[in-house]
């Protein structure tokens, strides 16, 4: 009787993970197809020793499951039970949010109904599964029946078989990725479109959480619902973690307990579960607390839309306690020079290891990957360890892949911990030609952009560091800030080039007043003056020319510190396009230095 090598895809990746406008939409996707994949791991790990994972009771398991079957097993049956298994745990999760009353009376379930039961009609049709195998004579055939069953695989993904669409016309479809129609109840006949959502059930708009005009198909409601009790730090609140750190630093502790027990039995203000978020202690809240500007959505998600177009809900009676606790917070803040607001940028990590695929392909038994898996696995639960050592939220580690959310003080630390880790733990596979590393992208970007813009400015950040190099090298930190407006700023280079120290570095002077705002501006005018020079003549100039810039612009009566800045001119700038690159570090350097004052770790003189 022959082995055989099996592996499987469960998906959709698209609408598990990337349809998402809240925090938890994103977290939840992730975990949704992390559990479903464990239990297709659970299943066909009975039928023979699994290889990818290296375990299915791993924190985090990918959405790819390769195992090698005892000999005698069939792999067309165990490929059918392991679908059986990823539809039911999907169904686990789904069943019990249709069965909640709140729930149901938004949603769209009824036969009899105009369009039917519609939420029915999706669920059946969400789980995405594909199977491939082929014979393991010996152990020794490990590597060519892998590629084969790759090969076997690619091929039958790209085969999709769908059902045929049920059309509904004149349903809106979901706003997170415009795939399936909603299962959200709309306006009766006559009703205003604008208010009609008044009327649902007060905790169906808690657990839902949907704005004015937000459809849900059924991934987005069971995102929402399913396990409601599990909360998940919105990106407001990461954006905010260097303030409130400022704050407790100073001795306002007692301040953010105050606006903590003002919200204590609001519904209307999710609580973090401190055992899950130990990191977020001292203000377990979600950060529209702290903005001003975002507590209209608390009213329109609660108590449903203004009456009229343009209008915001009048503050209701319980917002004057939460009101009076946050000016408390506020004051103290300024007259501790800290800001009276959270800055609101916070830097979204997404970093991919180098060279894995290739040091796969070279694995001669199902061993060596077996042994190679579990090394990503304690990657993956050091990486959860590293990201809340650093104050953010890990979405997900699947072996060489990680999501996190940072606050921008943090986030340079964040990413040369996980660079060091990865390539400490996998030192081992390193050959002549071939060393695994890690590439980090870092988008720097406004709380309030949509999360799948920010998600999308990460995975550019993240391509950029993985562009090799002249000398066909990545093992790069790409950082990007995009602020509300205008081009974004990106810079990149070699974890060996030392970006991450060097932004610090300059944030640190922007801190001690050694570099005027303004300096990064007037560097870039300058650049444009000294394109097309020869380079021969060009360096020292050009260099003088950019220290006289900067000590200009430098705030007059302070210490300075100038021959230390001089150096660095000296190093880094031989033309325009060197210049160029140094003001867009200063302009990296400067929000870096607003989340580093707030947090109290350096003041304004």
């Amino acid at each position: 009787m022959t082995a055989h090598l099996l592996q499987l895809v469960i998906g959709p990746v698209q609408e598990f993970i990337a349809a998402a406008r809240r925090t938890r939409d994103l977290w939840f996707g992730s975990y949704l197809l992390s559990e479903i994949s464990k239990a297709v791991a659970v299943a066909v790990s009975q039928h023979g020793e699994l290889i990818f994972p290296a375990s299915p009771n791993a924190p985090n398991v990918a959405n790819v499951v390769l195992v090698e079957l005892s000999p005698g097993e069939d792999p067309a049956a165990i490929a059918s039970a392991a679908k059986n298994a990823a539809q039911k745990k999907w169904r686990a999760f789904a069943d019990p949010v249709i069965r909640d009353q709140d729930i149901a009376a938004v949603v769209r379930n009824e036969p009899s109904s105009e369009h039917g039961d519609i939420w029915t009609e999706q669920v059946d049709d969400v789980v995405e599964f594909y199977a491939a195998w082929v014979p393991l004579p010996t152990p020794a055939d490990y590597k060519s029946a892998r590629d084969r069953v790759m090969r076997l695989l690619n091929g039958r993904k790209l085969c999709r078989h769908f059902k045929p669409a049920v059309p509904h016309p004149g349903l809106p479809k979901s706003s997170l990725d415009g795939m399936r129609d909603t299962v959200l109840r709309g306006p009766a006949k006559g009703e205003d479109p604008l208010t009609y959502r008044n009327s649902w059930p007060k905790a169906a708009h808690r657990k839902l959480r949907v704005r004015t005009g937000e459809q849900l198909d059924v991934v987005g409601v069971v995102k929402r619902a399913a396990e409601e009790t599990k909360s998940y730090p919105s990106v407001s609140r990461v954006a905010a973690d260097p303030w409130i750190r400022g704050i407790v630093r100073a001795g306002g502790r007692s301040t953010l307990d105050r606006l903590t027990e003002a919200c204590q039995n609001l519904d209307v203000v999710h609580r973090l579960d401190t055992s899950v978020f130990p990191q977020y202690r001292a203000f377990p809240l979600e950060g529209t607390t702290l903005f001003r500007s975002r507590h209209h959505e608390w009213f329109e998600e609660t108590e449903g839309a203004p009456n009229r177009r343009n209008e915001r809900r009048e503050p209701p009676a319980w917002y004057g306690d939460v009101d009076a606790a946050l000016r408390e917070v506020e004051q103290f803040a300024a007259a501790k020079r800290l800001g009276a607001e959270p800055y609101p940028y916070l830097a979204v990590i997404l970093a991919d290891g180098d060279q894995v695929g290739k040091t796969l392909s070279k694995l001669d038994s199902a061993q060596q990957h077996r042994d190679f898996s579990k090394t990503l696995a304690r990657f993956a639960e050091r990486a959860k360890k590293t990201v809340q050592d650093h104050s953010g939220v890990l979405v997900y580690s699947g072996g060489d892949d990680v999501l996190a959310f940072v606050p921008v003080d943090r986030c340079l630390d964040c990413a040369r911990k996980l660079h060091d880790e990865f390539g400490h733990l996998l030192a081992a596979y390193a050959t002549a030609d071939t060393k695994l590393t890690l590439s980090v992208g870092v988008a720097i970007g406004h709380f309030m952009e949509n999360l799948e813009d920010l998600r999308e400015y990460a995975q550019t950040a993240e391509k950029h560091a993985k562009t090799p190099d002249t000398s066909g090298v990545k093992d790069a930190l790409a950082v990007h800030l995009h602020k509300r407006g205008g081009a974004p700023v990106k810079v990149r280079k070699q974890w060996t080039e030392n970006l991450d120290k060097r932004l610090e570095q300059y944030a640190g002077w922007f801190c001690d007043r050694e570099v005027s705002n303004r300096t990064p501006y007037e560097l870039h005018r300058l650049a444009v003056l000294y394109d097309g020079w020869e380079p021969a003549s060009l360096p020292q100039a050009i260099q003088r020319d950019a220290v006289r810039v900067i000590e200009r612009k430098r705030p007059a009566g302070e210490t300075s510190r100038m021959g230390e800045i001089r150096t660095a001119v000296e190093d880094r700038v031989v033309n325009a396009d060197g210049l160029r690159e140094l003001a867009d570090e200063f302009l990296i350097a400067r929000q870096l230095e607003v989340a580093l004052r707030q947090s109290g770790g350096r003041q304004n003189p």
